[in-house]
């Protein structure tokens, strides 16, 4: 079988060269069928096409953004029964990084062909999340606020004068961070209430774990950042959430309490590769805050003043509601939607199916 029981959707991006070497890949594995969309619009309509459609297939070629909308186009459209697989087409890649997407572009064909063909797909969690905007709910793998989103902003507004768009790739979001942290406070200074239920405290260290269970916590927290995730990475291998499991029907929740920017950079290797019990090994001798997390099934985080979020790196505006306070309410739908995924991130899940032995043989 292979890609012949694949609709192929491609948001051409920024790079028409590795398009057009996509395409010929396609080809030669004859895919059965393959889109190149013109914008927004035509993107997500051929997303619902496919829900409705007979493939039992989708692969996108986009960035997370192009991630998110066929996301929450599959959920609002009612599909199951069906499967998508992410091919890497953007400068962030972040789901692709957590679902272990190869790099070369010869491979990923080669990947989702076996997948499709062994049908290896896991039943995956994700965030839906309400900001009492029109619009909403969203859907998505990950979500945060605070100095992430600031660093988003930041990069929107550095845009290419030759194309007015902001400009792609890691080197870009690196810049936003370096700037952001260089001449504005690391803090956006504002303190939010966190409503935590149905989870636990969960503290991973490197010689000792601290955890305890409760049905409801209220916190007052002003860290430098908020995460939340059913998945590890961010993109350029950003692993924000490093203890995420993608099926447990928990997200899991992060609050990144550094005290000064000297702390940051001190930490900046072990932070970007989720080396969080390094981290808080060093604060916890210092009596310094530490990184904590929680596995949860809700958390409604309310301040009284407008806060920016995102979810999938796509930037939101919560506004107070009738109450005053502006309220984002994120929760977990578990198992919501089947991803196709390369066959050594399948084996994983399934170390005693009897594919994982044929897949071998053969």
């Amino acid at each position: 079988m292979g890609l012949e029981t694949c609709s192929v959707v491609v948001n051409p991006s920024r790079t028409p060269h590795l398009v057009r070497r996509l395409l010929g890949l396609l080809e030669k594995h004859r895919a059965g069928r393959v889109v190149i969309t013109r914008d927004r619009e035509h993107f997500i309509r051929e997303i619902e096409d496919f829900a409705a459609g007979s493939f039992r297939n989708l692969i996108v070629w986009g960035g997370d953004g192009s991630a998110h909308e066929a996301l929450n186009a599959l959920i609002r459209s009612g599909c199951s029964g069906k499967n998508v697989g992410f091919l890497r087409g953007g400068s962030g890649n972040g789901i692709q990084d957590s679902y272990e997407v190869p790099f070369p572009i010869l491979r990923q064909v080669r990947a989702f062909s076996e997948s499709a063909t062994m049908d290896y797909r896991i039943a995956v969690d994700l965030l839906v999340i309400d900001d009492g905007n029109p619009g909403a709910p969203f859907y998505g793998q990950l979500c945060g606020l605070g100095f992430d989103v600031r660093v988003l902003e930041r990069r929107a507004r550095n845009r290419s004068r030759r194309t007015g768009f902001p400009r792609p790739g890691l080197a870009n979001y690196v810049r936003s961070g370096l700037g952001l942290a260089a001449f504005e406070p690391l803090s956006d200074g504002r303190t939010y209430r966190l409503d935590l239920e149905r989870g636990k405290y969960a503290l991973l260290g490197r010689r000792t774990n601290a955890e305890f269970p409760f049905d409801h916590l209220s916190l007052e927290a002003d860290p430098v950042m908020i995460e939340m995730g059913t998945r590890p990475y961010y993109g350029g291998l950003f692993k924000v959430c490093p203890d995420v499991v993608c099926n447990d029907g928990f997200l899991d929740l992060y609050l990144f309490n550094f005290e000064n920017k000297l702390d940051v950079l001190r930490n900046l290797v072990s932070l970007w590769n989720g080396w969080h019990p390094r981290i808080n090994a060093r604060f916890a001798r210092k009596g310094k805050p530490l990184i904590e997390r929680f596995e949860i099934k809700r958390v409604s985080i309310s301040c009284p003043e407008p806060f920016l979020w995102h979810v999938d790196g796509e930037v939101h505006l919560c506004r107070p509601r009738e109450n005053g306070q502006a309220r984002l309410e994120v929760g977990v739908l578990p198992e919501a939607i089947s991803f196709l995924v390369p066959a050594g991130f399948w084996r994983k899940f399934h170390p005693y199916d009897e594919r994982r032995d044929t897949a071998r043989r053969e």
